[in-house]
């Protein structure tokens, strides 16, 4: 049996993320169809709290990948990973997003750090 790389395997891990991204998209469907009102009354709530202005959008994503990270929240971490790439967050701006989270949420964010890192690794491959 071929040994896979450390690459190859964040790259299927990202894979991994990413369908499991959808499933938990599918259930949302589902609940927000049972569940009309309150799913309606908490979407607002939560775009009301990227409505503001006076953060900018990257560092609104830092904060929830900080706040993933110590959730412990597999998925979340590879999704607000890219999400952070995508509003521009550098690699560096990234890592020490993953310091806080470390230092506030100990060593069990320390393990999860591991998601992120693959995560990274994975998305920002073709940009090398």
């Amino acid at each position: 049996m071929e040994r896979k790389s450390a690459r190859d395997i964040a790259r299927e891990e990202t894979k991994r993320a990413e369908e499991e991204q959808r499933g938990i998209n599918f259930g949302h469907r589902i609940f927000r169809k049972d569940n009309p009102e309150f799913a309606s009354l908490f979407l607002e709530f939560w775009r009301g709290s990227k409505r503001g202005e006076a953060i900018p959008r990257k560092y609104k994503e830092l904060m929830e990948l900080a706040i993933v990270l110590v959730l412990h929240c597999k998925p979340c971490i590879f999704l607000h990973t890219k999400l952070c790439l995508d509003a521009g967050a550098s690699r560096e701006e990234i890592l020490e997003t993953a310091q806080i989270a470390i230092s506030m949420g100990g060593g069990v964010v320390y393990e999860y750090v591991g998601y992120l890192m693959e995560a990274l690794e994975s998305l920002t491959e073709t940009e090398e």
